[in-house]
C-alpha cells in the first residue's frame, strides 16, 4: 500500500520510532507467547514491536477477513494524534492496525485494482463500525481513519491526517520500500499485496478484546451476511 503522509506528522512518527527502538522492554516473552497461542493463518513470526499488547490475529467474519493487532500508543504518537483527533482525551489510547490480503499489488492503478481497493475499504468500514457501535454503547470513544484521506470517520477532523504506512511501520516494525516521495509497506507474509487501515479507541484492552470477540460471534461465517 502506498501513501504520501503529512510531512509534520511523519517526522514525529520517525522520532517515536527511534524512542520505541531504544525502549529497554524485552519482547521475547511476548514473541514466544504469540508463536504458541496466537491463531494466525499467515503463520507464526517474530514481532519486534515494543508497543504490542495483542499480537497479530486473523478476524474472519461476514464483515471482513483481516489481520489485526492491538498496540498501546507510544506517548509521542499519542501527542501527535491530538492533531488528528482534536478535543479528545486520548489517554490510554489503543491503536489497532489492520491488514487485508489483496490479489493485486496496491501500488499500481487500473479499474480492477481500484475496485479491489473499494471492496477492501468497504470491508474495513463494516468491521470498524460494528466495533465502534459496540464500544459506543459501553461508553467508550473509538474511531477509524479513512486510508485514502487519513481523516477520522466518526470524529471532528483535525489539522493533520494519520499516515497508515508510517503508523504501521512504527508499531509493527514492518519493512517498507521507497517509491519516490512515497513509502510502500511490506507485510512479512503478504508483501505489498495488502490493504492497511487503522482503528483507534480509548477503551481498556480487555473491553476491546471482548467486543471484537462478540462481533466475531455475531457475524460468524456460519450466519447470513449482515451489511
Amino acid at each position: 500500500m502506498m501513501q504520501q503522509p503529512s510531512a509534520s506528522f511523519t517526522s514525529e512518527l520517525i522520532h517515536a520510532s527511534l524512542v520505541a527502538a531504544n525502549n529497554s522492554c524485552s519482547v521475547d516473552a511476548f514473541n514466544n507467547n504469540t508463536n504458541n497461542n496466537s491463531s494466525n493463518s499467515s503463520g507464526a513470526r517474530k514481532i519486534r514491536s515494543t508497543s504490542i499488547v495483542v499480537g497479530p490475529k486473523m478476524s474472519e467474519t461476514t464483515l471482513a477477513k483481516l489481520e489485526y493487532s492491538i498496540h498501546a500508543s507510544p506517548r509521542r504518537m499519542t501527542r501527535d494524534l491530538a492533531t488528528v483527533f482534536p478535543n479528545k482525551n486520548l489517554s490510554g489510547l489503543l491503536v489497532v492496525p489492520t491488514f487485508q490480503r489483496c490479489k493485486h499489488e496496491m501500488v499500481a492503478w487500473d479499474a480492477e485494482i481500484a475496485k479491489e481497493k473499494d471492496d477492501r475499504l468497504d470491508d474495513f468500514i463494516r468491521w470498524s463500525k460494528a466495533i465502534h457501535n459496540s464500544l459506543e454503547t459501553l461508553g467508550y470513544w473509538s474511531d477509524m481513519t479513512d486510508p485514502a484521506s487519513g481523516f477520522p470517520s466518526f470524529s471532528e477532523r483535525g489539522r493533520d491526517v494519520y499516515p497508515d504506512v508510517e503508523g504501521c511501520q512504527l508499531l509493527l516494525k514492518y519493512d517498507f520500500q521507497n517509491a519516490g516521495c512515497c513509502k510502500i509497506l511490506l507485510h512479512p507474509i503478504w508483501g505489498s499485496k495488502i490493504y492497511p487501515a487503522t482503528f483507534f479507541t480509548t477503551a481498556p484492552v480487555d473491553i476491546l478484546v471482548k467486543v471484537i470477540a462478540q462481533v466475531e460471534q455475531e457475524h460468524s461465517l456460519s450466519k447470513p451476511f449482515s451489511a
